[in-house]
């Protein structure tokens, strides 16, 4: 019985190893997006002939006695935190301006220079104060080489050479 067990084994291993495609045979899929990357960073099989300038900015909730946390799309900040923000962007964008709308308020500020690119954001000298009860605040950003266009179009002006970036934050005591 044990002999046959051992055989069986054998086989099974010798079919495994026969019957296994190849990894570098035919129907081989390469991967066009490395496991890791920066943020913001195009994974393009054919490169561009001019570089691509995708601008990001990341918005950061402060809890007091709590450590600094990303806000992604559909998350919440505490009420009576604060926000942060980092920008970067590549050429031929140099400057951002963010709007932050919460609680009936608007607050416009910047223009500021970037100099970090997407994947090398920056801090912004900027942290607004949400308010102490649940609310939706509405951030906008926009990016362009020209620090008056990037004011403009935050306030409804043109926006041609610009990038608008917005995201909704919930103000509330969830994750």
């Amino acid at each position: 019985p044990t002999l046959a067990v051992l055989g069986a084994t054998l086989a099974a291993l010798f079919l495994a190893v026969v019957l296994t495609p190849s990894a570098t045979g035919p129907g081989v899929v390469t991967p066009t997006e490395p496991e890791w990357s920066p943020r913001g960073v195009v994974h393009d099989p054919v490169p561009p002939t001019t570089p691509l300038a995708q601008p990001v900015l990341r918005i950061f909730c402060a809890v007091p006695g709590q450590s600094l946390r990303e806000l992604k799309t559909g998350t919440a900040c505490a009420p009576g935190a604060t926000l942060a923000f980092a920008a970067g962007a590549r050429p031929p964008y140099t400057h951002v301006a963010v709007r932050v709308r919460v609680g009936g308020k608007e607050e416009l500020n910047g223009p500021f220079p970037l100099s970090g690119k997407a994947g090398e954001e920056r801090p912004l000298e900027l942290t607004v104060a949400l308010p102490a009860t649940s609310d939706m605040a509405e951030v906008t950003a926009s990016f362009s080489e020209h620090p008056d266009a990037t004011l403009a179009a935050l306030r409804g002006g043109t926006t041609e050479g610009v990038v608008v970036l917005r995201q909704e934050v919930r103000v509330e005591g969830g994750p």
